[in-house]
């Protein structure tokens, strides 16, 4: 499952119980709020660790194909020097 309809499908059944609760009309206004805030933060977080996270990777693979050129041209530096007359 995507994760974007996961979280259309938690929306929907949040404002769903909400709107059905027996609460007045600035009640249910004031929770649909308070939970899309909460829903957010929830979102902004998961955002920031998938940011850093990538932001990780991102190094790291950086950092191995660096090492690999520079063993590439380690060993292709010492194949020259054999074959030289």
């Amino acid at each position: 499952m995507h994760f974007r309809t996961f979280m259309n499908g938690v929306l929907v059944g949040i404002l769903l119980g909400v709107l059905f609760a027996p609460e007045s009309g600035e009640e249910t206004r004031k929770k649909i709020s308070r939970r899309a805030q909460g829903i957010k933060d929830s979102y902004d977080e998961f955002a920031g660790e998938v940011s850093e996270t990538y932001g990780k990777v991102k190094t790291r693979a950086n950092d191995l194909v660096n090492r690999a050129k520079d063993k590439y041209n380690e060993i292709k530096g010492e194949s020259e020097s054999m074959y030289e007359v």
